[in-house]
């Protein structure tokens, strides 16, 4: 029997084209991004635009056009409010660094009087977080100052065992020797912090304008598409009588129901945005910070941005916290998003995606948590929906098969 290509290609021809097909989003996995963000907003737009259509009784053009102005505007209002504001935040807890270095030192002291026996244990941490350059330079300082206060030689601050065997002196010099301690180890972490906080900015903020450039141009595409669907309906449906037949009749009908499927996966999205923001809104009215509407805003995009957002909407929350109320206000924050971000994990995603996608809720979670782990970013937002077709339409498919 001879060799042909045709022969193989006959024998093979799913495998064949789902590997093409595979292989394509491989190249172009670096615009991954781009394409996911057309596609959501397409969706999103798509049924805005037939509610223009039915109640307000608009042209299909006149109604998609002024959807995505919609869309701009709410895009512009984020940039020109919420950014400013971040930075105005941002800058005021720079002018505010010293006192807000000062307001940790009082916290530990606090701590401290209330718990006496874990002061040592607090410092141990505190250094295990410093690098061996910075921790000698503490000593040194130290040493300086235990010369200062004329502690006595033989009496040594890490291995003092019980207090009561020395005098009253020594203990008011170990107590000012230990304050010290604290405030050269605090002053150091909240430094070594800020200087992480330097090094990274320019990533995010070069992250920040890479996002936006995206989000604009799947503005721009997925209006095109959406402006010209017709015509493009009609050119993908005549690739059914073309040479790329085979691949239309293979991958039009999974790619069609895979984007259903997803599409669902970002309308149970949008619910878990809706109660987080909600969430949100009560514990900062009732933590009493300022500016909840445009805080509650922040957390509702962010929301659709899986791990990262929790990040960068917890950012402004945290900085307006400590700008009013301090430290102690900044700590609760930190615990109520926590508290919230725990529901919304091991709560909100597992039942309302379970509900929305007809999955199990525990099964949700366990895709959510190995999808995470094994892809990252992508996993968190297409873990779900790719579980979902794979159970539902290649598996079954495979046993009806």
């Amino acid at each position: 029997m001879s060799f042909s290509l045709n022969n193989i290609y006959e024998a093979n021809q799913r495998i064949i084209i789902w590997l093409i097909l595979i292989g394509l989003l491989w190249i172009l996995n670096d615009f991954f991004g781009l394409i996911f963000m057309t596609f959501v907003l397409a969706f999103i737009a798509t049924p805005l635009i037939r509610t223009g259509q039915s109640k307000l009784r608009l042209p299909y053009r006149l109604s998609l056009t002024l959807v995505y102005i919609l869309f701009l505007i709410v895009l512009g209002s984020f940039v020109r409010y919420v950014t400013p504001s971040v930075i105005g935040e941002a800058n005021r807890f720079l002018d505010n660094f010293n006192e807000v270095q000062l307001k940790l030192i009082e916290l530990e002291r606090n701590i401290v009087g209330k718990y006496p026996g874990i002061e040592r244990s607090l410092h141990g941490y505190m250094r295990s977080l410093l690098d061996e350059n910075t921790l000698r330079n503490i000593d040194g300082e130290l040493n300086a100052f235990k010369q200062r206060i004329r502690l006595a030689s033989d009496v040594d601050p890490e291995h003092v065992t019980d207090i009561d065997d020395i005098t009253e002196v020594t203990r008011m010099k170990l107590k000012k020797y230990y304050d010290r301690e604290a405030e050269l180890l605090m002053n150091s972490l909240v430094t070594k912090q800020v200087g992480k906080i330097s090094e990274h900015l320019p990533r995010l903020i070069n992250h920040f304008y890479q996002t936006t450039g995206t989000i604009l141009l799947a503005l721009l595409f997925s209006f095109l598409i959406l402006f010209d669907s017709v015509r493009l309906s009609s050119l993908m449906k005549s690739l059914h009588n073309s040479r790329l037949r085979d691949f239309y009749q293979e991958t039009a009908q999974p790619v069609i129901r895979f984007a259903y499927v997803v599409g669902r996966a970002i309308q149970a999205q949008a619910m878990i945005a809706c109660v987080n923001t909600f969430l949100t809104l009560i514990g900062l009215i009732a933590l009493g910070i300022p500016s909840v509407a445009l805080l509650s805003l922040i957390v509702f995009v962010c929301s659709f941005i899986p791990v990262l957002g929790v990040f960068i909407s917890t950012t402004p929350m945290v900085l307006v916290a400590l700008n009013t109320g301090g430290l102690t206000l900044a700590i609760a924050v930190v615990v109520m998003i926590t508290v919230i971000h725990i529901i919304e994990a091991y709560g909100l995603n597992p039942l309302i995606y379970g509900k929305h996608l007809k999955l199990n809720p525990v099964l949700v979670l366990i895709i959510l948590l190995v999808a995470y782990h094994t892809f990252g970013l992508w996993g968190m937002i297409l873990g779900v929906p790719v579980a979902y077709y794979f159970f539902n339409y290649v598996f079954w498919c495979a046993r009806m098969g």
